[in-house]
């Protein structure tokens, strides 16, 4: 009988347990890009990159956040008709691969549709409105726009689905998870908000 020796053992355990893990890790992308293009693709794209300007991009978006949101859709704490048939369904499990699946997609760029609102969109989005009490957005969003854990991505979202949210905020219709931005939305006039927006667009 042969003997191995006890590094050759490690050897192969270790190669054994990260083929096993490889193909755990393969089992779950299919099951979330099936979960994805069956559940979400019609509106948001299989890869995230919703072509719709009223249905946001979810690719590259915080994993996080996305969590959070697809949680409180399915419990109605964030309202929409259109996303509560979708998510009623789903379990917790389903819902972490989803919100891991987009969040390791590689974003479109956005489209910027009036340029001329960049430069006023860039100021307020880096210094806010003292004005108006308006604190930057990159405080929470960062420079860049990718956003940080519980802060989403903004950077190349569709400016039409931004302004939509920025409605919604101020009007006191969309409230979970963000008394901050309810505040912000309130204290921002539609011209601010929709140069804000573009600039979001704008952003790699």
């Amino acid at each position: 009988m042969t003997a191995f020796s006890p590094k050759i053992t490690a050897v192969a355990i270790g190669l054994i347990g990260g083929f096993w893990l490889a193909g755990v890790a393969l089992a779950s992308d299919t099951a979330a890009t099936k979960l994805a293009h069956d559940v979400c693709a019609g509106c948001h794209g299989v890869d995230g990159n919703s072509v719709v300007p009223n249905f946001p991009k979810l690719a590259g978006q915080q994993k996080v956040y996305l969590l959070r949101e697809l949680k409180d859709y399915r419990s109605g704490k964030r309202v929409s008709d259109i996303m509560a048939p979708f998510v009623a369904g789903l379990g917790d499990d389903d819902l972490e691969q989803l919100a891991a699946y987009y969040a390791k997609q590689t974003p479109a760029p956005g489209v910027v549709n009036n340029p001329g609102l960049l430069a006023v969109g860039k100021s307020l989005y880096l210094n806010g409105n003292s004005a108006n009490d308006v604190p930057s957005c990159e405080s929470c969003h960062e420079t860049d726009g990718s956003g940080s854990g519980k802060f989403p991505r903004v950077a190349g979202q569709h400016s039409e689905y931004a302004l939509d949210q920025f409605r919604l905020y101020a009007t006191g219709k969309r409230t979970n998870g963000a008394r901050v931005m309810k505040a912000v939305a309130e204290r921002m006039t539609e011209a601010e908000t929709r140069a804000v927006a573009e600039y979001m667009a704008s952003m790699p």
